[in-house]
């Protein structure tokens, strides 16, 4: 496998130069969308009764029936909540493994629990830990805007008010930023650990140095391609919507006609076909997001003459 240089092209377009066998992304979405079909089913199936009655239009306005229809299904709503949980993070875990194998050994697609798993699942509760320090730093970042704006507003002041709105939208803007800056530190992290098959997340840090901010810029485009590529299938899903319900909409807005029209194949179809294309669009993203993070790991120095990367890609 030729070695790429880390470059802002080869970051951004690093998912289709891996090598490997061919087919890896469809098969990959394909089988993430799947599986993320079959959790979701697991999940309703404990929360569809819960589900049924909110959607009854004989409960619709009637709270006090909500609230008895949540208590008498409250142990099947918590499962149907665990089944998402768990089933999602295992998702995550061993599709995120099968991402990073192709990422820095060129496999073709397979899933399975191994150590590999078990590594990645460690990178992942240390990132929910990072995204939990990061909320709490964005509060205590607010205090000084929101200090600023109660100060003003209790003293009347409309300048002082708009200046500390400005200043609140730069504190705002201003950590957003030193956040994605912070992750593109860290992101390597899994792609170095299935490289090294030991856990490596302070070493991203070094891995990453002087390639974050192309990192982010990756991912900026990727997200601006993947925000229109999404907002069109919102489109035209949303135009089929309408279309199917059109009728119901036009008469006096029942809600027994709204549901009945819900009800019906020409709005069940297209949301079928929209869901599926949504579940496989996002899964293949989640690969994608990952190759410019996998490629600052790929061109690490002290690996490329390490003799064991001829070993891995002879």
């Amino acid at each position: 496998m030729t070695q790429l240089q880390f470059s802002f092209g080869n970051a951004l377009n690093h998912f289709s130069r891996t090598g490997g066998p061919k087919g890896f992304l469809w098969k990959f979405a394909l089988a993430y969308g799947v599986c993320s079909l079959l959790v979701q089913a697991a999940s309703a199936f404990f929360m569809g009764s819960y589900y049924a009655a909110m959607f009854n239009p004989a409960m619709m306005g009637n709270p006090d029936a909500l609230n008895d229809a949540m208590l008498q299904n409250f142990g099947r709503i918590m499962i149907g909540y665990a089944i998402s949980l768990v089933g999602g993070i295992a998702l995550w875990t061993v599709f995120e493994a099968a991402s990073q194998r192709r990422y820095m050994r060129g496999e073709g697609f397979s899933l399975r629990f191994g150590a590999d798993e078990g590594r990645i699942l460690l990178i992942g509760l240390i990132w929910i830990g990072i995204f939990l320090a990061l909320y709490i730093g964005l509060f205590i970042v607010m205090l000084v805007p929101m200090g600023v704006l109660a100060f003003t507003a209790s003293s009347g002041s409309d300048g002082g008010t708009a200046f500390a709105v400005l200043l609140m939208l730069v504190f705002i803007l201003a950590y957003m930023v030193f956040a994605l800056w912070f992750c593109a530190r860290f992101s390597p992290a899994a792609a170095m650990t299935i490289r090294d098959k030991t856990i490596q997340f302070g070493e991203a840090w070094r891995v990453s140095k002087g390639k974050a901010w192309t990192i982010v810029g990756s991912w900026i485009v990727l997200m601006l391609i993947s925000t229109v590529v999404l907002v069109v299938l919102y489109i035209a899903f949303g135009a089929f919507a309408l279309v199917s319900l059109l009728p119901a909409l036009q008469g006096n807005g029942d809600p027994e006609a709204v549901l009945s029209g819900m009800m019906s194949p020409q709005f069940i179809l297209p949301l079928i076909i929209f869901g599926a294309l949504y579940m496989f669009i996002t899964a293949a993203l989640m690969h994608i997001f990952g190759g410019p993070a996998a490629l600052a790991a790929r061109a690490d120095p002290n690996w490329v003459n390490n003799p064991e990367m001829d070993k891995t890609f002879s």
